[in-house]
């Protein structure tokens, strides 16, 4: 079972977007959203752009808790529907392993099965972009009339492996 972890802040590493990388991931975003006939409203880019602004990745009730900073009546289906666009949209995903959300970094590509790899202890989440993989386990799957919706391998990610080489 992952270990529970006190939630990212979003402060500014030297792996975050600049905010010049956010104008542009944003203006990605709408011309994105306006091209497949969606509006890309002020609310739905602010929770992407706070998204961003924790590293690409978040939980909602964080991603509220930075909404509310900002405007403290705002109501928590605000960010739920915006996420719920966001992800319909193929501009985030949802990683149900640690029921966060996570910026899609592939730009435009079918969103319909993507795998990530979760660290069980640190719960961060990579998509990994390995259509072979998928093309496998779908044959696999279909042979046992089945059919993958995404799927999520548990990992233990390189910092999480780093930190216990240090311990010994």
């Amino acid at each position: 079972m992952p270990r529970k972890t006190a939630p990212r802040a979003p402060v500014q590493t030297a792996k975050q977007p600049t905010p010049r990388q956010h104008r542009q991931a944003l203006a990605e975003a709408q011309a994105r959203c306006a091209a497949q006939g969606a509006q890309l409203t002020e609310q739905r880019a602010l929770v992407l752009e706070l998204l961003l602004a924790r590293d690409g990745a978040g939980k909602a009730y964080d991603l509220l808790a930075d909404m509310r900073a900002l405007n403290p009546g705002v109501a928590p289906m605000t960010v739920y529907r915006a996420l719920d666009f966001l992800v319909e949209q193929g501009l985030v995903h949802k990683v149900a392993a640690t029921s966060s959300f996570v910026v899609c970094k592939h730009g435009p590509h079918p969103h319909n099965d993507p795998v990530f790899l979760v660290c069980g202890r640190c719960g961060d989440a990579t998509e990994w972009d390995n259509p072979a993989l998928g093309n496998q386990v779908e044959q696999a799957l279909a042979g046992l009339g089945l059919h993958a919706h995404g799927m999520e391998i548990n990992v233990d990610c390189a910092r999480c492996q780093a930190q216990d080489a240090q311990r010994r």
